[in-house]
């Protein structure tokens, strides 16, 4: 039944065909002879309707665009034609184009495909440019041109891949290669030829785009040696080496870590060896004997050593003060002994001279006087109160003035 209905449909097409062009040449249809034949064809192509490419439809609706613009309308723009373009091309169910792929298409009607004179002349700063696209030939003829051109290009592949299979297979005196396809008794286009070619096609690309990808995570891993090389000649799929790659980079970061921690500790070890020199250095001037110094430094460097931060940053942490104030409370100091000696013959040699001068001058005066006398000495020596010559000294000092002596002090009393 259903060929049966086909060959009823071939039919009566051919009729109408035939009464198409019929019709056309007997309504006095102005063609030159010249031209007869290409519009003929071009009608052929028309009506027998076989699968063509998306550009070369486009190309085509595109001229249909432009016959039907300059015969509406006298003056126009890009946007108007793109417009027109678009409702074209939306009606027979494309996607629309953009201003810049309309542009494209226009150049290549001219200069590719030559069935258009473009005009455009540019009218100044921000005043546009004005354009007309004209036809030079009728619109049946450049659909044949665009169509012949299309045609053409097909034909020309299908020569070029022919030619290259006949150099593969055939030698130069003619004779079939070893491994050509009649020693197979096949044909290469036969449909199990296709799917293993189409099959080992689609694993090519696959294994390209995968090693791309692999290519790419590396470069973003960025490793330090060329470790992760093993990995890539693996037999084995992209999720797997790259899980594989994701752990080599773990260890990588871990013993990078490590060594960066490392070199860290060690540098901030130092800084604590620094800072504990300097204690030591102003804790030796204080008087504070050097080897028992040496002794608690070594402690606390061997506590601190793993964790010095807390010893650097001082500022933050009070460690390095608790240290001080331990070492100043076991460590003995010379100094010490040494001003408590000064402080008690200074308070002996005061004592003497209050005894002797007190009957020379009177208390309250003498007091002051000798405190500041006293002070003002740098090394106070018994040797020197016993030959008098501290007594002598103060007491000039005050022969100089003389309302400081007793009896004198006693009549401005009175």
């Amino acid at each position: 039944m259903s060929t049966f209905c086909y060959n009823i449909y071939n039919f009566f097409y051919k009729k109408i065909f035939l009464l198409r062009i019929g019709l056309l040449f007997s309504n006095n249809c102005v063609i030159m002879n010249s031209s007869k034949t290409e519009f003929l064809r071009s009608l052929v192509m028309e009506d027998i309707k076989k699968p063509i490419n998306k550009y070369q439809h486009k190309l085509i609706v595109l001229i249909s665009t432009l016959n039907y613009i300059n015969s509406t309308f006298k003056q126009y723009n890009q946007n108007k034609i793109l417009y027109y373009f678009n409702n074209n091309l939306n009606n027979n169910g494309q996607k629309k184009a953009t201003l810049k792929t309309l542009q494209s298409y226009l150049y290549k009607l001219e200069k590719e495909f030559q069935v258009t004179s473009n005009y455009y002349r540019h009218l100044g700063e921000n005043c546009g440019t004005e354009i007309h696209y004209k036809l030079r030939f009728s619109k049946k003829i450049c659909h044949y041109k665009i169509n012949r051109h299309f045609k053409d290009k097909k034909e020309e592949r299908f020569q070029q891949r022919a030619n290259s299979y006949h150099q593969q297979t055939c030698t130069n005196n003619g004779s079939l290669k070893k491994n050509g396809s009649a020693e197979k008794w096949e044909c290469i286009n036969n449909n199990s030829n296709n799917k293993n070619n189409k099959k080992k096609k689609k694993e090519l690309k696959k294994t390209e785009r995968e090693n791309a990808q692999l290519e790419k995570y590396i470069k973003k891993c960025e490793f330090k040696d060329d470790k992760y090389l093993s990995i890539l000649n693996l037999e084995t799929t992209k999720e797997i080496k790259i899980e594989k790659l994701i752990e080599l980079k773990k260890e990588e970061n871990k013993r990078e870590r490590e060594r960066n921690k490392s070199n860290r500790l060690i540098g901030r070890q130092q800084e604590l060896e620094k800072a504990l020199a300097e204690t030591k250095e102003v804790l030796k001037k204080e008087g504070y004997d050097e080897k028992q110094l040496e002794t608690e430094i070594q402690k606390a460097y061997e506590k601190y050593k793993d964790k010095p931060h807390f010893i650097v940053e001082s500022s933050k942490y009070g460690d390095l003060g608790q240290i001080v104030k331990r070492i100043k409370k076991t460590v003995e100091c010379k100094k010490k002994g040494k001003k408590e000696d000064h402080k008690q013959i200074r308070n002996n040699i005061f004592s003497i001279l209050i005894d002797q001068l007190k009957n020379k001058v009177e208390v309250k005066v003498l007091v002051p006087m000798l405190r500041n006398y006293l002070s003002n000495q740098v090394d106070l020596k018994y040797s020197q109160v016993f030959n008098n010559h501290y007594y002598y000294e103060i007491l000039e000092m005050v022969e100089g003035k003389e309302h400081l002596k007793i009896e004198e002090y006693e009549k401005i009393v009175d």
